[in-house]
């Protein structure tokens, strides 16, 4: 699981060399507790970049390629992220408990956190309407923990409410999609996932470090 300091992710989708990325995550290393990675890194710089690139940050890398295929696909996904060192990643629910099961399993086997994506941060109805179900299977399952939307508290609290404290809840959707900094936490949530707001910041360090604050003290949520 995520060890937890600042409370911060970073949702680091850029088209990036390896090089700029690593000189960027360095510069705000410390105030982020894990890297969420995905389809950007993949397309951009390749298996063998990412690899280079959680080699040369100290850091839990999360990887979210949006992880919903049958059970097969599934587990060998899992395992080649596996290979280039990636941390947890990130599942979706909608795939079902008979594609979820075996990769779960493997992924715990080879020390992978699983988290389990039961909202969306924009539209995702459908998970709304499922999410009961869906926090039941993430139980079952034995997951890490949930991804809910920062955009919307509401289902953090009654996530929080239903899995106690035993899950990490991650929330994205904080800053360019409208979520406010400290407000998913203030809500359940463990983490908050930024990406945007840092990323094109002029000034991405004193932007991060602001964001911190307002996790550690929160207001008008």
């Amino acid at each position: 699981m995520i060890r937890k300091s600042t409370g911060l992710i970073l949702a680091f989708d850029v088209e990036w060399d390896v090089k700029r990325s690593v000189t960027f995550l360095s510069s705000i290393s410390d105030l982020v507790d894990a890297v969420k990675i995905g389809w950007y890194q993949l397309l951009n710089i390749g298996p063998q970049g990412i690899k280079e690139l959680i080699r040369s940050v100290n850091k839990y890398f999360l990887a979210d390629f949006k992880l919903g295929d049958v059970s097969h696909i599934n587990e060998y996904v899992i395992k080649k992220a596996h290979e280039l060192g990636i941390n947890g990643v990130i599942m979706h629910a909608v795939t079902g408990g008979e594609n979820l099961v075996t990769p779960v399993n493997i992924a715990r086997e080879l020390g992978v956190d699983v988290y389990l994506l039961i909202s969306m941060s924009s539209g995702g109805e459908l998970y709304d309407k499922s999410l009961d179900y869906n926090i039941l299977l993430g139980m079952d399952l034995g997951v890490s923990g949930f991804v809910v939307p920062a955009t919307k508290p509401s289902i953090i609290r009654q996530v929080r409410s239903v899995v106690g404290g035993k899950y990490q809840l991650l929330s994205p959707g904080v800053g360019a999609q409208g979520g406010k900094p400290g407000c998913a936490i203030a809500s359940g949530a463990d983490f908050e996932i930024v990406g945007r707001s840092i990323i094109n910041s002029e000034s991405p360090r004193e932007t991060a470090i602001n964001i911190v604050r307002a996790i550690k003290n929160p207001s008008d949520c």
